[in-house]
């Protein structure tokens, strides 16, 4: 949803509510109060519910909901509930009345329990809005981006189709001539054997919106061995993960983007700062680093078109529950990418 729609919908919502608010007031409640005291007991009134339903719409909620955080979210409804009645006798039994001389309710008999209890409905009436219009906003946006990446994987499917060539005679191809190097040259048989799997792999797997963490890193690993291969072996890189991610899934070919980045614009032999590789899983999560040493003279811009679309694959797949840091001083750049593992 556009901010320019979503304004306009607060406007409409807001006018109603407090035009219907005032019309029921005015049918059914017969103040003797003078105008300025109704007036800014009034402005002020609708001033507090506005603050309240924004703090639980644009705050609590968009900070609880989508992450599950459901112990946090009604601890907070609460904490409103008795923020409400706070903020109101502040404004209207001490402030206004310093301003107008009247009070609102009878302080002789009013007690702390009665007042919260008086104010309930009008709070909780006003979270329930702001709920409702947060879920309406967020299933809005929701439909939005899964149509979005729909269209997106129907394009990429539909361009892989039109370039590339039957897989089956390439992977038939590279399966015979591995049969004919085995035994007369059997490191260049491991290689075409890899890079097989690395095809069959992105063919195959990457139609899948998620696959083994463990086929994932097989294929980074793959990807680093042929291009030692390139160097004749004379690369500097660690690639460090945990043996046990059989269960875990990540969503396909989210990681090879980062390794690219660091083998074409990094320093790859330069032993005293190889490229380094970390995978770890901690509390269920995949925590992703990758760090390199890169010449100054080389263009290595972290905001470049393929850490745009990671950060919008991401930001579709992981609403407001990933982290992407990128770190980068004058020589070195580091990736950290947090994200909840299936």
């Amino acid at each position: 949803m556009s901010k320019k729609r979503e304004i306009l919908y607060h406007l409409l919502f807001w006018f109603l509510f407090v035009g219907l608010d005032q019309l029921l007031k005015s049918v059914t409640i017969d103040k003797e109060f003078d105008s300025a005291w109704s007036i800014l007991q009034g402005a002020g009134f609708v001033g507090l519910e506005m603050l309240v339903f924004y703090i639980n719409y644009l705050w609590i909620c968009p900070s609880t909901i989508p992450r599950k955080r459901w112990t946090i979210f009604i601890a907070g409804q609460f904490g409103l509930i008795v923020l409400f009645p706070s903020i109101r006798f502040m404004v209207e039994e001490m402030l206004l009345y310093n301003i107008t001389g009247f009070h609102n309710y009878d302080l002789r008999d009013l007690n702390a329990v009665y007042y919260l209890y008086d104010n309930s409905y009008f709070v909780i009436r006003i979270l329930l809005f702001s709920i409702v219009g947060y879920f309406l906003k967020y299933l809005w946006n929701t439909s939005v981006q899964l149509s979005q990446l729909m269209l997106e994987k129907k394009q990429a499917e539909l361009q892989a189709l039109k370039n590339q060539l039957s897989p089956h005679f390439l992977f038939n191809s590279l399966n015979g001539f591995y049969s004919d190097l085995y035994d007369v040259q059997p490191k260049v048989a491991a290689d075409i054997l890899k890079l097989s799997e690395m095809l069959r792999y992105v063919t195959y797997e990457s139609e899948n919106d998620l696959v083994l963490l463990r086929d994932e890193m097989l294929f980074l690993h793959n990807y680093i061995d042929l291009f030692k291969r390139r160097f004749d072996d004379k690369v500097a890189i660690t690639f460090t993960h945990p043996e046990n991610s059989e269960h875990y899934k990540i969503p396909s070919l989210l990681l090879i983007h980062f390794l690219e980045n660091a083998l074409k614009h990094g320093v790859t032999d330069d032993y005293n700062y190889p490229v380094l590789i970390d995978l770890k899983i901690e509390k269920g999560r995949l925590i992703f680093t990758l760090g390199n040493k890169y010449r100054l003279s080389e263009s290595y811009d972290e905001h470049g078109i393929g850490n745009k679309n990671i950060s919008q694959r991401l930001n579709i797949l992981y609403p407001q529950n990933h982290k992407l840091d990128i770190e980068k001083d004058e020589q070195y750049h580091k990736v950290t990418l947090n994200i909840p593992l299936s």
